[in-house]
């Protein structure tokens, strides 16, 4: 900055007011001052600046899961809404293991950003817990309350019952659930699954996966081996839902008239003609607009935490019939 005042035959005050966009320059000094800065290949130092006031007027997201296009989509609210408020956005990922994840969590901290929206971390609530200590945080997709930071989540046991409401109305009663273990949101369908096949009662078939197309592909094997399989599949989401998919037309399997396939999230995925997925549909967009609104009132002094659990719903495509015979 001090070159560019004497560059311009300027003030550094002067320099540091065209900087910041202060109206009160006269539109001759302006352009002297921008020529100067030109000319020396100068680009204000923004980062400092934010410093210096306290605040960078930026925010970090971190993804869990940079294939999943849950994650992205979710993203795209963070960034719309944080545009609206004038915000910068950081994303990492911690690639779905736990020190991954800290580290990404600890680069933000290192980075001074003024506040962090987690996208269904794995970490243990703890290190959830200190993290929010140190920073204003709002967490997507997680399924406690605690005092610390506000979480904004999907009510995966009623998205599961609604699956299991329509497979059964279409006559189906060997239906299975490909889980996706421990990874977020998976113990809650499961457990949505497993109540609503109880309320019919009809025997749950599950078997453990996760939230891959891979996992879905192997799954579907074990299940179409047994003496009895099933005439429906629940795979844990999308992704797993392709991999389902795929090993049953690769065993001539015809989908859905001999086993309907219901997804979860309602990706891109879904949505693509020749997939056409039954899936239960996230308002993924809205996560995350709302986890930066929440965020915004943490950094501007909000105290007391905020859990928001929202209602997903049942979208039909052509993957779902009437049980065979």
């Amino acid at each position: 900055m001090d070159d560019v005042a004497a560059r311009a035959g300027v003030s550094r005050a002067l320099v540091s007011l065209v900087m910041r966009k202060s109206p009160r320059v006269s539109e001759t000094s302006r352009e002297k001052v921008l020529a100067a800065a030109a000319e020396l290949g100068y680009r204000p130092n923004l980062w400092a600046r934010n410093l210096a006031s306290g605040q960078t007027r930026t925010v970090g997201v971190m993804l869990n899961d940079l294939h999943n296009p849950y994650f992205t989509e979710m993203a795209e609210g963070v960034a719309e809404a944080a545009e609206e408020a004038g915000l910068q956005v950081l994303m990492n990922s911690g690639w779905q293991r736990e020190e991954g994840e800290s580290k990404a969590m600890e680069a933000l901290l290192d980075l001074r950003t003024d506040g962090v929206v987690l996208a269904a971390p794995r970490v243990s609530d703890d290190t959830l817990n200190s993290f929010a200590t140190h920073m204003p945080t709002a967490v997507v997709a997680h399924f406690g309350r605690p005092e610390i930071f506000d979480t904004v989540s999907n009510d995966e046991e009623f998205g599961a019952a609604l699956v299991v409401d329509h497979l059964v109305d279409l006559g189906h009663e060997r239906i299975a659930h490909i889980s996706a273990g421990l990874a977020t949101g998976g113990p809650e369908r499961c457990s949505g699954f497993m109540t609503a096949m109880t309320r019919y009662g009809l025997a749950p078939i599950v078997v453990e996966g996760e939230f891959k197309e891979e996992a879905g592909f192997t799954a579907t094997a074990q299940l179409m081996s047994l003496r009895e399989p099933p005439t429906a599949i629940f795979a844990s989401n999308d992704l797993a839902a392709v991999g389902v998919l795929s090993y049953l037309r690769a065993e001539g399997v015809r989908v859905p008239e001999d086993v309907s396939l219901v997804g979860y999230d309602d990706t891109l995925l879904a949505r693509i003609g020749p997939v056409s997925l039954t899936t239960v549909h996230q308002p993924r967009q809205q996560y995350g607009r709302r986890a930066l609104e929440l965020l915004t009132e943490r950094m501007a002094g909000r105290s007391e935490a905020k859990h928001e659990l929202i209602q997903p719903r049942l979208v039909t495509r052509s993957t779902t019939a009437r049980v065979n015979g």
